[in-house]
Order: structure tokens, then sequence, then C-alpha cells
């Protein structure tokens, strides 16, 4: 359930399509944070560049975005600004409630626009539609000309967002013609290993081969993210692999115990003719029996326990966070305890299969 809420969410935004390219002024060398050998800001420039490196790059858009306060009239509202660009609907899949996106016109013309999550509506507004209203941004005025849809995203609501065109932020907001980084949309999933050399290898013909960059696809964090629940189902295996020896344990211990309790049963048994294989079998089926119920009974309570988490996790961080059982996790879970119950069932069949009929009967 983990594992597919993490790929839808991720989805949302790209997913393997994904590439994030930023210049780094501190680099990993030898297990020790160092500084870069030539620290290279990005621009808008830089982002043309990369865009026509390949016909297979769907989008590029710039990473530019901060803290601001939002006013209208009396009521305030601390979001966050982003500057962006046209594309930034499609690559990141979110849609328009009213009004309309950033244009090429708002972009080229650096209109002072923007575009309004739900959440700086209803701050700031209220019920009253904000459309063609001025907001102020820091003190800056703008015409809001949209409404994003409602949106949560790996337990993010994107509600406090404030879409304006990253030319227009840059000369009115930012002061500085510099960008963060960039946003790589590639055409298909699997393209994007083939195409980061060619987009390091583009950069660094433009501003040098010193240059420094860090340049991360969708399906490294993708893989990332799988060595993490990796992990996390290796340390839970540990633990229920304790847990089921001390299980294991009891059973046997139960089992011990009820052959001393039947002893003269099994005395009985064995004087009127039972043959050591058929008090063996009787005694390792009852383990068995113990083991399944016991089996049965902690699948039930793990599909319970985990719909009432996923339940409690959608309700409080307002995102799907499905329970997903599989019956191969269910037959496995019932084949590992009969396995624990025959394991731990045999000594104490075979400690009462060899009991002498004579000093069985005897016993007190």
């Amino acid at each position: 359930g983990l594992r597919r809420t993490v790929t839808d969410e991720f989805g949302k935004l790209g997913g393997a399509n994904l590439i994030f390219v930023m210049p780094q002024a501190m680099v990993l060398r030898d297990g020790r944070w160092v500084r870069a050998k030539r620290y290279v800001p990005m621009t808008l420039k830089d982002l043309h560049l990369v865009q026509g490196v390949s016909d297979r790059i769907a989008s590029t858009l710039p990473i530019l975005d901060r803290g601001v306060e939002v006013r209208y009239r009396k009521a305030s509202y601390q979001g966050r600004l982003s500057a962006t660009m046209p594309a930034f609907i499609d690559a990141f899949n979110w849609e328009v409630e009213t009004g309309r996106f950033l244009s090429d016109r708002d972009l080229k013309q650096r209109q002072a626009v923007c575009v309004l999550g739900q959440d700086v509506v209803e701050e700031t507004f209220g019920e009253i539609s904000p459309l063609g209203y001025e907001v102020k941004l820091d003190g800056v005025r703008h015409t809001v000309v949209g409404v994003m849809e409602e949106r949560v995203i790996l337990f993010n609501n994107w509600g406090d967002q404030i879409l304006v065109p990253v030319t227009a932020a840059q000369r009115r907001l930012f002061g500085s013609k510099l960008i963060n980084g960039l946003f790589i949309h590639t055409v298909e999933p699997d393209e994007t290993a083939a195409l980061v050399p060619l987009i390091e290898a583009t950069l660094k013909r433009e501003h040098g081969r010193d240059a420094e960059y860090r340049i991360d696809s969708g399906q490294g964090i993708l893989d990332e993210i799988d060595h993490v629940i990796l992990i996390m189902k290796l340390v839970t295996g540990g633990v229920a692999g304790i847990s089921l020896v001390v299980g294991g344990i009891g059973i046997m211990n139960i089992m011990l115990v009820s052959v001393t309790e039947r002893t003269r049963e099994i005395g009985i048994r064995k004087a009127l003719g039972a043959k050591p294989g058929t008090l063996m079998l009787q005694f390792v089926v009852e383990a068995l029996v113990l083991s399944v119920f016991g089996g049965l009974l902690g699948v039930a309570s793990g599909v319970g326990l985990g719909i009432g988490i996923s339940q409690v996790i959608e309700h409080f961080a307002e995102t799907p966070f499905p329970s997903v059982v599989s019956w191969s996790s269910v037959a496995l879970a019932l084949g590992i305890s009969v396995t624990i119950g025959l394991f731990f069932g045999i000594y104490p069949a075979a400690r009462a299969s060899r009991l002498d009929p004579v000093d069985a009967l005897s016993y007190e």
C-alpha cells in the first residue's frame, strides 16, 4: 500500500518522466562535503538551452519559489509563491477550476497576474470569486486570473500556492534574473537515463567543464523509495521472525504440557495397539491446528489494523492511502505459520510417541 501510494502520487508530478537540475555550490566527495570547483547560477537562458537538447523533452520549467504574504483588503495569508510558465499545468497534471492559467502573452509581456490555490482563496476572499480582483504579493499588486482545483499530493496540500509568470516575478518580486534550477519532463519515462548525460554535457559545454550540477531523475528517486521500502520490509520481517520463533516456542511448550497431562491416555492407546507413528501424527496435527488458527487470527488482525491505519492517515493527511492486501502475502503468512507449527510440534509429538506404555499407565 505504501509503495502504491507513493508511486501513484509521485506519478501525478511526472514520476519517472521527471528530471531535476540544480547548480551545486557544495559537492560530496569521498564522504565529505567540499566546495564545488565552480558554482554557476542558472538563468532562463539555461532553461531554453536545455529545452533544445532533444525533441524527447516535453517541457522545461524553472524552479523559483519562496514564501510570500498575500493581502486582499484587510485579509492576509502566508502562501507559497511559485514563478513558473504556461506548461506547468500539463507537466504537473494540475487543472484550473475557474478562470484561466498563465499564458504565453503573460510571460512575454511580464504581466502582473497570478493564479491562486484553494486555501489562499478561502483565507483571503472567503465566498467571493477572486477573478479580476487585485491582491498584493509582498506589497506588489497582481490581478487574479484563475483559481486552481484542490490538490493534495504525498501529504502536501498545494492549496497555499500562488503561481505567477516567471518573467514578471524575476522583475517585481525577486529582483534578479536567476532561477534555482530546472524541472524537466521527458516524453517517455524510459528516456530519462539517456537524457541526463546529454543535459549535463550541454550545460558544461556552455559554462565550462568545472561547473558543478546536481541532476536527479524521477526513476532514480523511485528506485531510492523502493530501497527504503525494502529496508523497512527487512526490519519488520526480522521483528516478525523473532515473534514467530517466540510463538513457536509457545506452541512447543503448550504441546509438552499437553503430552504430560495426557500421559495416561497415551499409555492406554499404546496398550490397545496404537502405533508410535499414529500418536506422533496426532500431536503434529494438533500443533498444526494451533498454528493455523494463530495464523488466521494474525492475518485478520493485520488486515484490520492496516485498514484502520490507512483510514486514519487518509482522514488526517487528506490524501489517498489504500490498504493493499495480496493473496500471495496471505498465503505466505499462513504457510509460515504452518511451518512454525510443524517445526516446533515435532519434538512434543516424538516425545509422546516414545513413551513406554507401562510407565505411562503408572503415571500419576
